[in-house]
């Protein structure tokens, strides 16, 4: 009996942690699409890990085209997220895509456009 007992708490153990590697990986946040796609920390970054910079938009432009963006969400209502009328198309992108973490809704602080944030 003790045996068939251990056996079914590690069968269930599998499954608990089967399901949650599942949910985690719906979960993957900026940083893992990019690290998944070979890009390395120290290109968004910089060199030292000691101290890694934030990137700005000059950093996300060297590989994601801000005029491919802006075409991309043009029929976005009520308006195009990557062409503000406060920020033109320079506003720095880790305001809503948020790498290491949840994204935010940035235009949501004193607007109710309701965008979802990739």
């Amino acid at each position: 009996m003790m045996f068939k007992a251990s056996t079914l708490a590690a069968v269930m153990i599998s499954a608990f942690v089967a399901v949650g590697s599942a949910a985690a990986a719906d979960k993957q946040c900026g940083a893992d699409r990019h690290v998944a796609k070979g890009i390395q920390c120290e290109m968004c970054h910089g060199p030292d890990k000691a101290n890694p910079k934030e990137p700005d938009i000059k950093v996300c432009t060297q590989c994601h085209s801000t005029k491919a963006l802006v075409e991309k969400t043009k029929n976005v209502k009520p308006h195009n997220p990557h062409m503000s009328p406060h920020y033109q198309d320079q506003l720095d992108c880790i305001n809503c895509h948020v790498m290491h973490g949840e994204t935010e809704n940035f235009c949501d602080q004193c607007h109710k456009f309701g965008f979802k944030v990739p």
